[in-house]
């Protein structure tokens, strides 16, 4: 005697069945992605940009290379280094934002460039 409030058949449960198994796939690949990003980068001064953190806080290597990408424009389009008191700390923090960008260039999902038609 069927107890289930529907029938319940064997196409009903593979149709169930594979987008189950496609969400973990995703799943899989989204950590798999993330793991090939770097911890840290450190400039031969010595000083470290936590990329795992970045990823983490924006949710994707992608997100976190566009929020780096646009803080040094920001600086960049405020009138760089020069307009800050304390210079060579701000040069060393923008090659530090530099090398962070390219780590994480290295690791973002591979997509369309902004602006290319889907077809």
């Amino acid at each position: 005697m069927n107890t289930l409030p529907f029938p319940l058949s064997v196409r009903t449960v593979r149709a169930r069945r594979f987008p189950v198994v496609a969400a973990i796939g995703l799943i899989c690949a989204a950590a798999h992605a993330q793991t090939q990003c770097p911890g840290y980068v450190e400039t031969d001064a010595g000083s470290a940009f936590d990329i795992a953190s970045i990823i983490r806080d924006t949710g994707s290597p992608q997100s976190a290379l566009d929020k780096v990408r646009s803080a040094v424009a920001r600086v960049n389009a405020g009138g760089g280094c020069s307009i800050f008191r304390d210079r060579l700390a701000c040069e060393e923090t923008l090659a530090l934002a530099n090398k962070a960008i390219v780590a994480l260039q290295a690791c973002a999902s591979p997509g369309l460039p902004k602006g290319a038609a889907h077809g």
